[in-house]
């Protein structure tokens, strides 16, 4: 089984790293098209501003999201997931729901293996609906009322309470300092580039600490257990 696995993940990560980057050369085609054939160029500066922009708003995400999301959709859920894309708000509640519904630990080889199924058949479905959004979304959502409509800006907020919920029924106290950081951070008016890794880390070294201390804890009861019975 472990051998398996292995063998497993050596093929993801070759077919993860060469997608990746055919998908991230494929993203400067547009571009290339209309500066070759078009003879459509910006300047090298607005070039840079732009890139300087996004860089601000985007270089947080792009360190701490992997990181943060990494122990919920594993090896494979994490190439899928940056390809797909649909990150937080499809493919983390998909990968959690299925590895908590199939009874699996997350970050053992059973769970990855379900996070993949799960995400898998996430973008499959993801493609159908978008395809048929395309088409008749407009006409569908135009037809909705108003008070339906207006509800759709809570569903993003509701997927990651139920996420919060779920992991938070493991450790309540490890949750509750994770949703009372993060509404203290949003209460001060933090921005997210602040709020995002403050939230994270945070909770990270929280969880490491309870860990260690009940190795401690543990530890010292052996002994005096021991100590008891000389």
């Amino acid at each position: 089984m472990k051998d398996t696995y292995k063998n497993f993940v050596k093929q993801i990560i070759f077919w993860g790293r060469l997608t990746l980057i055919v998908a991230w050369l494929c993203s400067f085609l547009p571009p290339l098209y209309l500066a070759v054939v078009h003879g459509i160029m910006p300047e090298l500066s607005s070039i840079a501003k732009a890139f300087s922009m996004i860089a601000s708003v985007m270089i947080v995400s792009w360190i701490v999201e992997p990181i943060a999301y990494f122990p919920i959709v594993g090896i494979t859920g994490t190439y899928m997931s940056w390809l797909a894309g649909n990150i937080s708000n499809m493919r983390v509640p998909v990968s959690a729901l299925a590895q908590t519904a199939a009874g699996v630990e997350e970050g053992t080889p059973e769970g990855d293996i379900i996070s993949t199924l799960g995400i898998g058949i996430s973008v499959i479905v993801n493609l159908i609906v978008l395809v048929l959004a395309v088409f008749f979304g407009q006409q569908v959502i135009s037809s909705l009322p108003a008070n339906i409509q207006e509800a759709f800006k809570f569903i993003l907020p509701a997927v990651f309470g139920a996420i919060l919920a779920n992991f938070a029924l493991r450790d309540y106290m490890l949750g509750l300092f994770a949703l009372v950081m993060s509404f203290v951070l949003t209460m001060l008016k933090m921005p997210s580039f602040i709020v995002l890794p403050v939230c994270v880390f945070g909770t990270i070294a929280v969880g490491i600490w309870k860990f260690r201390r009940k190795q401690a804890l543990t530890a010292v009861q052996r002994s005096d257990d021991k100590n008891e019975g000389l």
